[in-house]
């Protein structure tokens, strides 16, 4: 990634940030899309926003890919291996996702009044932990596909 392309990146990640967070603070946002979705609530706005972005991720990761596979050079292994390779990054960021919701909801449970070592402290800490696990797995995989398609490259 050249230094332009990364620049534009970074301007283009803040300024989806600054959007996601007027849209949370905007009172009539959050009237419609409670409106338009019903039983969604904002407790677990962090995974919805994980989803949003994974999905946007997916799509133009493999948009990129076939341009470059496909339409450019023409390579169907390199698209195949490309396309695995932003599947498992998508997954990567989906349970990276997920794994910060359940922290958020631990830090909620200790904070309540009344908060004891119960069953739910355990739950939703050994949520956490095989959510880290699994996370980690995928970033292993991703690694893996990464040295393949530098050897497949050599």
């Amino acid at each position: 990634m050249t230094g332009g392309q990364f620049l534009w990146t970074l301007i283009g990640f803040l300024a989806y940030i600054i959007i996601l967070l007027f849209l949370f603070f905007y009172q009539p946002f959050l009237d419609l899309f409670t409106l338009v979705i019903n039983g969604i609530q904002f407790d677990n706005i962090v995974f919805w926003v994980t989803v949003v972005t994974a999905i946007a991720g997916f799509c133009a990761f493999h948009w990129q890919a076939y341009l470059n596979h496909i339409v450019r050079q023409p390579n169907i292994e390199r698209m195949v291996l490309t396309s695995l390779r932003g599947s498992v990054f998508t997954v990567i960021v989906l349970s990276g996702g997920a794994t910060l919701q359940a922290v958020m909801l631990f830090a909620v449970h200790l904070l309540r009044n009344g908060y004891a070592m119960d069953r739910a402290f355990g739950d939703r800490l050994v949520a956490i932990v095989v959510l880290v696990i699994v996370t980690a797995v995928f970033c292993l995989i991703f690694w893996l596909l990464r040295v393949i398609r530098r050897h497949q490259q050599a």
